[in-house]
């Protein structure tokens, strides 16, 4: 007998992470070629169910985070709590890493002076802009000024950008109680999907719109998530409707409905994977763990390994650039990002006894009690 998706979720020990992973190493090995080979573009990638596989990596990384943080507020629906985890989850591994970068690599890899480098402050500059996620094309000054990608040090950041954005939405939504009423949800997944549906008729044809592009297919694939975790009660999770799901997508890899059929099949995959996908998942999601430093630094250090050894091919970058980012990954994760994970319940009581947000919550502990995680 199978069990449903909010028993699985209920037991805690999963494998999702190692989803993470698979979705980080398949956006780091895509920046191989673009660090690498001046002028490619999405289209040049290898393509499927509409997208490249860098783009499904990140599509996974937003199913998961649609049902994650959806299944966060259900547990414990503390919406100012939830924006400070996030925050605290997200800005402190890519502050770390942004200074590491201004401070070390820009110094040693710069073509110019140091007193050049350093005038007005332009590494500083840095560090606030892609920090602050406000500026994550930010160059620094002679640092990587050839190549496939000159000048920039974080492209994959602009994702993180709109996670962050989604989260702080979730908690709106949710603080005006709109994620309670589950038919609300559902016609909400349901204006989502005909949206995406009509929109991805033709593969990526509006890839060069930008913005409205992406906000699509990131609002389809986070709301799939929402929707996963609303109704987890109602979805099974087993090797044979993985199968079934499998054998129905497929055939639809290259057509219309190519895109909506990817996203399907990621999303159950996902859960497959995490619930059921024994040893080898159990393995990865051990990676996955610091998948986020992974995810964050791995641009940066492709740029590193291009600009220092300009004779190496794509898959050489990747290979190397894969074993230092999980290297980068488990530093980020052990004193960077988990300390600071730590210290959600601290901030988000300090926030508390402040006079605007004293009210807001009434049925919350005293703002003097410190919650334990």
């Amino acid at each position: 007998m199978s069990l449903t998706l909010a028993e699985c979720l209920a037991r805690k020990d999963n494998d999702l992470a190692a989803v993470r992973i698979l979705a980080a190493t398949a956006v780091l090995h895509a920046h191989a070629w673009v660090v690498t080979t001046p002028g490619v573009k999405t289209e040049d990638f290898f393509h499927v169910f509409a997208f490249s596989l860098d783009f499904h990596g990140v599509h996974a990384f937003f199913i998961l985070s649609g049902m994650l943080l959806t299944r966060s507020l259900m547990e414990r629906p503390d919406a100012l709590r939830f924006v400070v985890a996030r925050l605290m989850r997200y800005l402190p591994g890519i502050f770390v890493s942004a200074t590491v970068a201004a401070l070390i690599v820009g110094p040693l890899a710069t073509r110019l002076s140091l007193a050049d480098y350093f005038a007005g402050g332009a590494p500083f500059a840095f560090i606030a802009g892609v920090t602050s996620l406000l500026d994550i094309n930010a160059p620094l000054p002679g640092v990587f000024g050839t190549g496939g990608e000159p000048g920039t040090l974080y492209i994959p950041l602009w994702t993180i950008h709109y996670e962050l954005v989604f989260a702080i939405a979730l908690a709106a939504i949710w603080a005006l109680g709109l994620m309670r009423l589950r038919w609300l949800v559902f016609a909400g997944l349901v204006a989502t999907l005909a949206v995406a549906l009509v929109w991805f008729w033709h593969g990526e044809a509006h890839l060069r719109l930008g913005t409205p592009h992406h906000l699509v297919r990131f609002c389809t694939a986070f709301g799939i998530g929402v929707a996963l975790a609303t109704f987890a009660d109602r979805v099974p999770v087993s090797g044979r409707l993985m199968l079934a799901v499998l054998l129905i997508t497929a055939p639809l890899a290259y057509s219309p409905l190519a895109a909506l059929a990817g996203m399907a099949l990621i999303a159950y995959g996902m859960l497959w994977i995490g619930f059921k996908g024994g040893p080898i998942a159990h393995a990865l999601a051990r990676l996955g763990v610091w998948s986020y430093g992974f995810y964050v630094s791995g641009f940066l250090i492709e740029q590193v390994l291009a600009h220092a050894f300009p004779g190496w091919s794509a898959w050489a970058v990747f290979g190397v650039a894969f074993a230092l980012s999980i290297v980068a990954g488990g530093l980020s994760w052990r004193y960077v990002e988990r300390p600071a994970i730590a210290r959600t319940g601290y901030v988000t009581a300090a926030l508390r006894r402040l006079p605007a947000l004293r009210k807001v919550e009434p049925g919350d502990r005293p703002a003097s009690v410190a919650p334990r995680d």
